[in-house]
């Protein structure tokens, strides 16, 4: 009968089980995120308690749960050195609602173990706060609350009421909540955004450059950033996204200056300025990528010498930069900046400085010697992701012997030939095109787009922009990374992402993500601001009475739907022509209880009022046979006796 009643054995087993998914399911995200014996411990712990509930044993006794709440608190301290911040404040308030778990037998320590949960899931916001996982946790808080549900007042053998429950009560919270997240004064950043102290690496560009760096990089499809025009986005072969500008090599590698001062040359635009907007994923760097002279810097930047736009603070969570830039301009030098783009170490790569000796006396002017340059790797060089290791010196094997190499390779050998041949120069590391995404109209740059590119001093037009790797592969610049390499030679990954339908479903998802990331995470104190002056210019300086009224509207759109949602018996014909009598006999003097009988209630008013005692009698009567027997006549009856009672007030 039990197994009828609650859809059988299998059934009822997993409906006492049920409060137990929420907890595994709001702690199984942090796995990627916590050492791998701390997860394996927090599993351990809820099989344990899933154990003795499907075996109905009793909970361990208290002061094993004393000593694993401890041995807990210890093993994280020594992990982490600290119970503060997220590194560490997670992982103990994980582990703990673990332990708890063996604690709870009865229904309100369920319901405690649940609560707990809420926080367990939202903790995962300080880690990830994409669309994927937001999803999800919105999934896992509809099963804590159906779980806590399933609970009130008493234990229900059956979850699925309490899943019908939940999702009721969110769809009548979802206003309160659109309301709040549109106008509730903001902070600068999501309070889950606010620096933790933590560095956490990531892929992307470096402040050095080796042979072969680069190479490594464009394995990476990671998004690097995404940009969007105001107008007419340029032509792809235009996209030099400027990023580190390394000046000094020790004949391995070239790298940026350790304090590289403010710029302080003059710098002209050429062109009208270009408007657009630029949102950098993470990459703990200072670095803001931009097409050619800022006409006018961003807030909480600066521009120092070699034409580099930087955050005030590396870019540890994703923001978002509007910006004006001038793709063609003049930037000058001043004597420290060209005697620090003509330094060569001493040494290193003699054939490649004897055959730059040789073009300085055949060429003559510098413009004329940077062409013989690129002529020279437009013959017999092969562009490539996998080329020769190099040895002592590099620009030499490379020039000479190998011949073989990546956008790296090019424009290192190409500055140290500017140089000996005494013209500054210099490599300028960053990101060249990108992919433009149908559906929202964003460019996207990933790491995979990693370019290195040189720049030389001529005095008639200050510092130009060369790139040699454009001489031995064009189609580079025109149609990207898989156009220029061999097909054999391209990653399985980049591959595969280039396939049409792969290529349809990356782009829809990336803009699904885009969305939430630019509308949802990015909705900070400034579009907010925005939103109010569109509505009213008035609510732009008062976000507080904006705030105001959309929690009055969000709790009385919740109250409506919540109202709406509750159950309602039918009108019992019956009972409305008894409270009528009830009100009518109250404004002469017997109440009747809530909890008080008909019958008891006519023989306590009859003992009050005997005048309408035999009135009284007969109405509870005709009520009770009208209400319970059921009998039309008695219906009829009880509303004529109803309708004929007019008590008076009796003697004092």
């Amino acid at each position: 009968m039990a197994e009828t009643m609650t859809g059988g054995a299998g059934w009822r087993l997993d409906a006492r089980l049920f409060w137990l998914l929420p907890p595994l399911l709001a702690g199984l995200p942090h796995a990627s995120h916590f050492p791998p014996w701390l997860s394996a411990l927090c599993a351990g712990l809820w099989l344990w308690r899933a154990a003795l509930a499907a075996a109905d044993r009793p909970l361990p006794v208290r002061w094993l749960r004393v000593v694993l709440a401890l041995a807990a608190v210890a093993l994280v301290f020594s992990q982490f050195g600290l119970f503060l911040g997220r590194q560490a404040g997670v992982p103990l308030l994980v582990l703990l609602v673990f332990v708890k778990l063996l604690e709870t037998e009865t229904p309100r320590q369920k319901r405690l173990a649940l609560l707990l949960s809420y926080f367990v899931a939202l903790s995962l916001f300080l880690f990830n706060q994409s669309l994927p996982i937001t999803a999800y946790l919105l999934a896992v808080a509809w099963l804590i609350t159906a779980a806590l549900a399933q609970l009130q007042p008493l234990p229900s053998p059956d979850p699925r009421p309490g899943l019908i429950t939940a999702a009721r009560l969110m769809l009548a919270g979802l206003p309160l909540a659109v309301a709040l997240f549109l106008f509730f004064p903001r902070l600068d950043r999501p309070l889950w955004l606010l620096p933790s102290g933590e560095r956490v690496a990531r892929a992307g560009l470096s402040d050095t450059m080796r042979p072969g760096d680069f190479g490594r990089l464009i394995l990476s499809g990671e998004i690097a950033f995404r940009a969007s025009f105001a107008g007419t986005p340029p032509d792809s072969r235009e996209l030099y996204w400027r990023g580190p500008v390394l000046t000094r090599f020790d004949g391995r590698a070239w790298s940026a200056p350790p304090n590289p001062r403010p710029m302080g040359v003059a710098a002209d635009g050429l062109d009208a300025p270009l408007r657009y907007s630029l949102t950098l994923e993470p990459h703990q760097r200072a670095w803001v990528f931009s097409l050619g002279l800022p006409a006018a810097l961003p807030p909480q930047t600066r521009l120092l010498e070699g034409l580099q736009l930087v955050a005030e603070a590396p870019i540890t969570q994703r923001r978002r930069f509007e910006l004006t830039s001038h793709p063609r301009y003049r930037l000058g030098a001043d004597p420290a900046e060209l005697a620090e783009a003509l330094r060569l170490p001493e040494g290193y790569n003699p054939r490649a400085r004897d055959l730059a000796e040789r073009w300085r006396a055949e060429a003559g002017q510098p413009g004329r010697l940077a062409e013989r340059a690129l002529a020279h790797f437009r013959q017999a060089f092969t562009y490539t992701l996998a080329p020769p290791t190099l040895g002592l010196h590099s620009v030499d094997e490379f020039l000479f012997d190998t011949r073989r190499g990546f956008c790296e390779h090019y424009a290192s050998s190409f500055v140290f030939l500017m140089r000996a041949a005494g013209i500054p120069a210099r490599v300028v590391t960053g990101y060249l095109g990108g992919e433009a995404n149908p559906i929202d109209g964003h460019l996207v740059v990933r790491q995979s787009d990693a370019h290195a590119w040189a720049e030389i001093w001529l005095a008639e037009e200050g510092w130009v922009r060369m790139d040699p790797t454009a001489s031995v592969s064009p189609l580079r610049l025109e149609r990207g990374l898989t156009a220029a390499l061999p097909a054999v030679e391209l990653p399985a990954g980049l591959t595969r992402l280039h396939a049409p339908w792969l290529r349809d479903l990356r782009h829809a998802w990336e803009a699904m993500n885009n969305g939430w990331n630019q509308w949802v995470l990015g909705y900070n104190l400034d579009r907010q601001l925005r939103l109010l002056a569109r509505l009213s210019p008035a609510l732009a300086d008062r976000a507080w009475l904006a705030a105001g009224a959309a929690l009055l509207v969000g709790l009385a759109l919740m109250t409506l739907l919540a109202w709406r949602g509750l159950p309602r018996a039918a009108p019992d014909p019956a009972a409305r022509l008894y409270a009528r009598f009830l009100a009518r006999l109250a404004r002469v003097g017997p109440r009747c209880e809530a909890t008080e009988g008909a019958a008891d209630f006519a023989r306590r008013a009859g003992q009050q009022r005997p005048d309408l005692a035999a009135e009284i009698e007969r109405v509870s009567a005709l009520y009770l046979r009208a209400r319970y027997a059921p009998d039309p006549a008695a219906l009829a009856e009880l509303g004529r006796a109803v309708a004929r009672f007019r008590p008076r007030r009796g003697p004092r």
